[in-house]
């Protein structure tokens, strides 16, 4: 096994204890709970994975953490975990084609997927079923949900990119 090689590995087991630990954190009752509302933290830790790995490992990471966060969630199985993958494969072939690697464009891609992600939670969810007075729930639930999982955007790109660097080989790095 060549050194490049054990570095890689290392470097995808350590995104993916992250990635699991912030799922552990996401799900645990009581935790980060500001008046009753979790943020979604897996998707963010996936987004910023697929921006410095590229869209085939973020695609991977979304989708099996996805899974994890369809077990844990009143959704359909399998909604999180294709919504995860696309949001991925996007935000990696963006930052490969269209945006630079920058924190405030990997903050802003965390904010459509998340509000991408709960728009459709909530028309699936509520607005397909006919429910009536829906707007306070999407005000007072759906709305805090984006934005407190958007704060958590931030330290996890901080995060990745450090641990980018650090496995990155000296004759590969930017």
């Amino acid at each position: 096994m060549t050194k490049y090689l054990r570095r890689k590995i290392m470097k995808f087991f350590v995104y993916a204890v992250i990635v699991f630990m912030a799922y552990i954190i996401q799900t645990t009752p009581g935790l980060f709970d500001f008046y009753g509302i979790k943020p979604i933290l897996v998707l963010p830790a996936c987004i910023c994975i697929a921006v410095y790995e590229g869209e085939f490992a973020g695609g991977l990471f979304g989708f099996f953490f996805g899974i994890f966060c369809d077990s844990g969630s009143e959704t359909v199985f399998g909604f999180n975990a294709l919504l995860f993958l696309l949001f991925c494969v996007a935000a990696g072939l963006a930052t490969i084609y269209i945006f630079r690697r920058s924190t405030m464009n990997i903050m802003l891609l965390c904010l459509a997927a998340v509000f991408l992600r709960s728009a459709l939670e909530y028309f699936f969810g509520f607005i397909l079923y006919g429910y009536e007075e829906l707007s306070p729930f999407f005000y007072t639930e759906i709305a805090p949900q984006i934005v407190f999982t958007s704060v958590f955007a931030f330290p996890f790109c901080l995060l990745f990119r450090w641990l980018h660097k650090k496995f990155e080989p000296e004759t590969t790095k930017e």
